[in-house]
């Protein structure tokens, strides 16, 4: 029988499976990989994907809409539980909707912190959730591409939060969505954010026809990452997406994801987030990143992380051995980075202050 951490007990194949996984990285607690492994479990028990999403509320998709016209795809999900522990914005790779498939991990995330109620806004895509209601002008989409001024990316979600009356949030983002997260963590009023979790963000800046070229290689594994899972449900969830979706290649030639392609091909991430932290001192930022991605440098990420989290006590590095850009496609995963991280805040807060 294969180790299993301390308490974990084996019954069925998901379970088991993602315990083994989680375990192997040396990242998690056992307090994280139980609470991810126990919702594998029951999630797999599923008959279909659209059972787990009424079990999770419904999963009702609205438009925020601006003054201006602009707008931005939503879904807020409420903590599972009557007395929150706090909200997590989750934000989303570049071209992805709010689609049954993101849905789908947006609402593992949910689950999986079943204490924190959890917001995520779609990006502009293709069919059947095209995102029209942006209606970015061509000066603002020039703007975003080539000057410093980002804001009209995420301008419909600050509203929608500021609307809510919503403060303190976990900025959580993947890829693109990982650029979103400190965006928006940047133009928030300043001891606003209370956490910021970013995985396999853009590690730096590279030519446009490298980055188009780094991209389309994170396409071939990304079906392994899904397929290790071994969750049925969420096969399905993803297949009823691919029969409704544009071309991947059809979406990132839309103008708003041409002009978000240059942004990415000239970030510093690391000087980004040099600024977002002098802006949001008090927040917990968690970068995780995979050692072999397409668009990453390990090197160069872990000489800087791993030398911040030796000067700054509120930066946590978390490296993925052997893992490639698509990493966050396995669910199970990319729960566990997350919970690991709010673990992580929440001990921090714990800690009596020196008066």
């Amino acid at each position: 029988m294969h180790f299993l951490p301390k308490g974990i007990k084996s019954t069925n194949d998901i379970f088991r499976a993602t315990a083994e996984r989680l375990n192997s990285y040396h990242l998690f607690s056992d307090k994280t990989i139980k609470a991810v492994t126990r919702y594998a479990q029951k999630q797999s028990e599923y008959k279909n994907y659209t059972s787990f999403f009424q079990d999770m509320g419904g999963l009702s998709v609205t438009i925020h809409t601006l003054k201006n016209g602009s707008g931005v795809p939503v879904v807020d999900i409420p903590a599972l539980i009557k007395k929150p522990s706090g909200i997590i914005v989750v934000h989303l790779p570049m071209g992805n909707a709010l689609d049954e498939s993101q849905l789908y991990q947006v609402a593992t995330v949910a689950a999986v912190n079943s204490s924190y109620r959890v917001i995520a806004f779609g990006n502009p895509s293709g069919k059947p959730h095209r995102y029209k209601q942006q209606n970015l002008t061509m000066w603002k989409r020039l703007q975003i591409a080539f000057t410093k001024n980002q804001y009209p990316l995420v301008e419909a979600e600050l509203d929608y939060l500021q609307s809510k009356n919503i403060q303190n949030v976990y900025h959580v983002g993947y890829s693109y969505g990982a650029l979103k997260a400190l965006l928006e963590s940047n133009y928030s009023d300043k001891g606003r954010v209370k956490g910021i979790i970013i995985v396999e963000p853009v590690a730096h800046s590279r030519g446009i026809k490298q980055l188009v070229g780094d991209f389309q290689s994170t396409f071939k594994p990304l079906g392994d990452y899904v397929n290790r899972t071994q969750n049925p449900t969420y096969l399905e969830a993803r297949l009823e997406t691919a029969k409704k979706a544009d071309s991947a290649a059809k979406t990132l030639l839309r103008p708003i994801n041409i002009a978000i392609g240059i942004i990415l091909s000239h970030i510093d991430l690391i000087e980004l987030l040099k600024v977002v932290i002098m802006k949001q001192p008090q927040a917990q930022v968690t970068v995780a990143w995979a050692s072999e991605s397409e668009l990453g440098n390990d090197a160069h990420l872990k000489a800087n992380f791993y030398n911040m989290t030796h000067s700054n006590p509120n930066i946590h590095a978390m490296r993925l051995e052997g893992d490639k850009h698509a990493v966050a496609n396995d669910i199970y995963l990319y729960a566990a980075i997350v919970c690991e991280a709010l673990q992580k805040s929440t001990t921090v807060d714990k800690k009596p202050k020196n008066k």
